[in-house]
Formats: C-alpha cells, sequence, structure tokens
C-alpha cells in the first residue's frame, strides 16, 4: 500500500499575526488553490517559551498520494503565474508571514494516522512538536522503534502520538507530532529529568539511532483538527 504523504511548514510569522494567519491557513480552499492536493492535518502557534517565535506550524496531507504532489507542485509552484487563486492567498497570507521552510514527508508504515486521530476526539491544548536528526538512513528503524516501545510509554502520561514521518530529499531527518494537556507533558519532562523508570531507558535507546533531537510545545488554532472542542 502506498504510504501517505504531508507536507509539513514552519512559517515565521510578523508581529501578533499568528492568529489571523492560522484563520487564513483553516480557511484555505485546496480545491481552487491547490488542485485538490492538500488537506489540513493541523495548524499550531509556537509557544515561544519552549521554540523560536513568532512562528507556526502548518501539517497538510497531500491528497492522492504522488499524483496529488505533482499537482500541487504543479498548481503553486511550477504554474503559480497562471494560479490567480493562489495569487490572491499569498497576498493575504504574506500581510501575517514572511516565509518559511516546508519539508516533505512520508508517513511511517506503524504510526497513527492524524486525520483518524483526530477524528477519534484525540485533543489536546498543546501539541509536542519533535525534529530529530538520525544517523544517515536510521529513520525507518528509528520511528519504527519510536510508535513500539516510547509511544506507549508517552500516552500513559497523557501525551498521545498522532503522527511520525520521515523527511524526504533527506536521510537525516525525521518528524513527530503528538498532543497533550499541558499538565501531561510537564509530568512526562518531569518523569525524564528525574530519569525514574519506565522513562529513563528511553534516551539511551534512541541514541543508537539518533545524533540529536528536540522538542517545541505548539497551540493549535481554534477550529483545527486537533483544537479542544
Amino acid at each position: 500500500m502506498e504510504r501517505p504523504l504531508y507536507l509539513h511548514e514552519i512559517v515565521d510569522v510578523v508581529g501578533r499575526g499568528a492568529a489571523p494567519y492560522m484563520d487564513h491557513v483553516v480557511r484555505f480552499d485546496a480545491a481552487a488553490v491547490a488542485d485538490g492536493g492538500l488537506a489540513l492535518a493541523g495548524t499550531w502557534e509556537v509557544v515561544g517559551t519552549t521554540g523560536r517565535w513568532p512562528q507556526v506550524v502548518n501539517l497538510w496531507e497531500v491528497v492522492d498520494g504522488w499524483d496529488g504532489w505533482e499537482r500541487l507542485a504543479r498548481r503553486t509552484n511550477l504554474a503559480k503565474a497562471a494560479n490567480t487563486q493562489l495569487a490572491g492567498w499569498w497576498d493575504e497570507a504574506h500581510r501575517n508571514r514572511t516565509g518559511g521552510i516546508d519539508r516533505l514527508l512520508l508517513a511511517t508504515p506503524t504510526a497513527p494516522d492524524p486525520a483518524a486521530r483526530a477524528a477519534a476526539g484525540v485533543r489536546g491544548e498543546v501539541a509536542v512538536h519533535e525534529l530529530t536528526r538520525v544517523h544517515p538512513g536510521a529513520g525507518p528503524e528509528y520511528l519504527a522503534a519510536l510508535v513500539e516501545r516510547w509511544a506507549p510509554i508517552a500516552a500513559t502520561f497523557g501525551v498521545h502520538l498522532v503522527g511520525a514521518f520521515e523527511v524526504l530529499m533527506t536521510d537525516v531527518e525525521v518528524v513527530t507530532v503528538w498532543v497533550a494537556d499541558l499538565a501531561a507533558h510537564t509530568a512526562l519532562l518531569l518523569a525524564g529529568v528525574e530519569g525514574g523508570p519506565p522513562v529513563a531507558g528511553w534516551p539511551a535507546t534512541r541514541r543508537q539511532w539518533c545524533t540529536a533531537w528536540r522538542e517545541e510545545l505548539m497551540v493549535p488554532a481554534p477550529s483545527s483538527p486537533f483544537a479542544p472542542r
């Protein structure tokens, strides 16, 4: 079975423009602007005390896999001069952003499907956005171990994995996204600092595959898929 593709965006926001920008993202007309190539999986504002600010992170599912990717790339890049809907969308977006960086992601076979998790009612007042550097080519094995060994432990604290992805066009980076309440993430963080079981074993285990990692907290936009109802 073809694995789902995702588009991951880190967006630099102008001043206090995160809220209007995320509202613009939630209202994105994928059919008109991106030839039906995208479906929103989440949009969040980075918590400034944990990461770069002001910044927004978007996660989109690429509809129809590689066919959808080609439609998206053509409609929004190769043929963007003729895409009047995109020009209008970008003009409004640029009132609240200056640029950013995108990654094309490939879903891990054993990881949760973000849309299915959201549909099942998995919500959180925060999301945990984790960017991990791995030894060249070690991403798939690391993510498989994370899903099997670490995600169940994190879930006992109330921190739930909603997506795990290889980053395409490189072999040294992966992305994971989790949702939780702030108290649940704080409890997991404290358990890691104290080094108690069962958390203590994971840092040493992950170093088999990882060279570095960092996580930051994010707050979901109202009406976005993982926002509390």
